[in-house]
């Protein structure tokens, strides 16, 4: 029995023991560095302290030294002693394994030696300095402790360096270090040196400023007023990008004349120049006042033009060629000179902004982009506008947040234009926007037009047009959109149109104007059908209602027409030379309010008897939120929308509504 005891002991105790070995997880070999740490020349240097986060030791008399028990993990590992300069290395330590031959050689802080500030005068210094080993040098420098300013790095590798710095302040304290790369791989650092430039009464800058564009010529021509005082050595020329950015010389050496021509220059973009008078003795005067000109031309490379370089004063005409861009971004003014200045043509050669690439506008409500004339008494037709060309990449521009303003044509296009939206135009001569033979779909939308003879001529595009929620005030022809594809004209307010609010001629029966306000003031006619155009639930108040053209195959459905009969108007009027055809259009469910029962005036043949094949003349007062609209001067204020029961809800064809119950503001 004891000895059955003992043999259950013993198995217990193995098992145990088994159980504990499952258990158990191998933890990875700590690892370890050695080398050997010398100076340039090659000796053994000792009492470097070699160190990581983990641990530390100190090099022996032989440069030796052996760092253990280190997780195995990349590392870092700096070395240092007095007189010399810190290094840091990673290295990836490595389980197990101790790797032997990690060996440093440091630079001793006398490596870059001999540093001299020489010939400093109130705006220039040399600085030289000496390496011990060919090295490819640069200096930083600065007046305050950031020293950021840099002179370019040598090509080559050199003992001796050497460098001009130019454009200092007088009296002033600069700081200054030396740095190197060496042909060992090892950035040497100087410690901080200084020197304070001269104090100087230095003369005044040139002054009268004045930037051309030479004939024939794609450079820039800067003139100032001469200086014939005494200690006279020339002039500097300073180039800029921008106006608070750094000012870069053009050319090398100095100027004798007080004019030059820079040739450095691409078209569609703004330069800004200042110009410096250099004494005898090498002071320099502070930089002139700014001018700044924007290069006209053909433009062959991308530009952007921003608020901060804003306004842009263009000269000239301006080609974005093919494969090019021009973006104007958001609160930008571009001002527009009447006639181009630097060719020999008449003066009536008006500046044309071509574009045959992308032309981005990017304004907004609060920050439009502004493209007016510059004339201090600007007129309709100073400039010729925005031209789309045949071969524009309309898929990639973009006409949104423009105001433009005193153009022939606003924004046109001899091959469609981009999508144009939330723009206003005034006081264009011909059109607002224009569009013909477009290769894509035409959208014009939010936009307002005011005081052009035309406000939109979109006409003879062989794809789908559309025309919505736009503001056209004071317009001889407000929307004229003939012989499209497909037109929809939706939801726009047309006032004081003066021969026509809205004239139609389209050949797709799909086609439709809906929801169009045409009022407040218009004298012509309200809508002008020609072609196969649906026009419903608009509300017209103007000379002429509705006038049907001979070849008009309409649609005229559930219209609120207020024609006045005090004034003689006309509710729908057919113009034809040829009799009226009552199956050729389709009048149904319209209301001619104001012209009694009976009148032929309600709907008038050419010969002023009434129109046969009228379905549903409604006949009752439509109750308007703005009371009586037949006043000597409709008001912009005035409300047309139904006062809360109005007899137009339902009253329509199919059902619907009578005029535009929702009409823009």
């Amino acid at each position: 029995m004891k000895k059955l005891r003992r043999i259950t002991l013993i198995l217990s105790v193995l098992l145990v023991v088994a159980h504990v070995g499952c258990m158990s997880t191998d933890s990875p070999a700590r690892g370890g560095l050695s080398g050997v740490v010398s100076d340039s020349g090659g000796n053994p240097l000792s009492g470097v302290k070699v160190s990581t986060s983990e641990a530390s030791t100190l090099s022996d008399v032989n440069g030796k030294y052996l760092l253990e028990a280190l997780t195995p993990q990349l590392t870092q590992v700096s070395i240092s002693r007095e007189k010399y300069q810190v290094q840091t290395r990673t290295i990836e330590v490595l389980s197990g394994e101790t790797l032997t031959e990690v060996n440093f050689v440091m630079a001793a802080d006398s490596e870059i030696y001999d540093i001299r500030a020489a010939n400093v005068t109130s705006t220039q210094a040399t600085i030289t300095f000496y390496t011990r080993n060919q090295s490819k040098g640069y200096i930083r420098y600065g007046t305050n402790g950031l020293i950021n300013a840099y002179t370019p790095q040598d090509n080559e590798n050199s003992f001796l360096h050497q460098y001009q710095l130019s454009g200092l302040i007088p009296a002033t304290t600069y700081r200054f270090k030396c740095v190197a790369l060496d042909n060992l791989g090892r950035i040497l650092e100087s410690e901080l040196q200084n020197f304070t430039t001269e104090f100087t009464v230095r003369g005044n800058p040139p002054t009268g400023l004045k930037a051309s564009k030479p004939a024939d010529s794609v450079s820039i021509k800067i003139e100032w007023n001469s200086d014939a005082a005494a200690d006279f050595a020339g002039y500097k020329l300073y180039r800029s990008e921008s106006p608070d950015s750094v000012y870069v010389q053009v050319g090398t050496g100095l100027i004798m004349q007080n004019s030059c021509s820079d040739m450095e220059v691409t078209p569609g973009r703004k330069y800004y120049y200042r110009v410096t008078r250099v004494s005898g003795a090498g002071d320099e005067t502070p930089q002139s006042e700014t001018v700044s000109f924007l290069l006209p031309g053909r433009m062959d490379q991308n530009a952007v033009w921003s608020a901060a370089n804003s306004p842009y004063n263009l000269t000239g005409d301006l080609t974005i060629a093919p494969g090019i861009s021009l973006v104007i971004d958001k609160g930008v003014t571009v001002n527009i000179s009447r006639g181009d200045q630097w060719d020999a043509d008449a003066a009536e050669d008006l500046i044309d902004v071509l574009v045959q690439g992308t032309l981005m506008i990017q304004g907004t409500g609060d920050y439009p982009v502004t493209m007016t004339s510059s004339s201090p008494s600007p007129q309709a037709g100073d400039w010729n506008g925005i031209t789309f060309d045949l071969v524009s990449d309309l898929n990639t521009s973009l006409i949104k947040g423009l105001k433009l303003s005193y153009a022939v044509d606003g924004v046109s296009g001899l091959s469609g234009i981009p999508e144009v939206k939330e723009s206003r135009f005034f006081s264009c001569r011909q059109a607002g926007i224009r569009s013909a033979a477009a290769r894509q779909e035409v959208v014009v939308r939010n936009v307002e037009i005011d005081t052009c003879s035309s406000g939109m001529l979109i006409n003879d595009n062989p794809v789908n047009v559309r025309i919505y929620d736009n503001k056209l005030l004071r317009c001889v022809y407000g929307i004229v959109a003939r012989r499209n594809t497909l037109a929809e004209v939706l939801r726009n307010s047309i006032s004081f149109a003066g021969v026509s609010g809205i004239d139609l001629e389209n050949s797709n029966a799909s086609s439709i104007t809906r929801g169009n306000l045409v009022g407040y003031g218009s004298n012509g006619s309200g809508i002008i059908c020609r072609g196969n155009d649906e026009v419903r639930r608009n509300t017209i108040h103007s000379g002429i209602g509705v006038e049907i053209k001979e070849t008009a195959r309409a649609k005229i459905r559930s219209n609120l027409i207020l024609a006045d009969g005090s004034r003689n108007t006309i509710g729908v009027l057919y113009s034809g030379t040829a009799a009226y055809v009552a199956a050729n259009n389709s009048i149904q469910y319209n209301l001619i309010w104001n012209i009694a029962t009976g009148n032929s005036r309600r709907y008038s043949n050419s010969d002023s008897t009434s129109l046969p094949g009228i379905s549903t003349d409604l006949r009752f007062d439509p109750s308007l939120a703005g009371g009586d609209p037949f006043v000597e001067f409709p008001s912009l204020t005035y409300s047309y929308v139904p006062s809360p029961g109005s007899a137009l809800n339902g009253a329509g064809y199919d059902g619907e509504d009578v005029g535009a119950i929702d009409v823009p503001d």
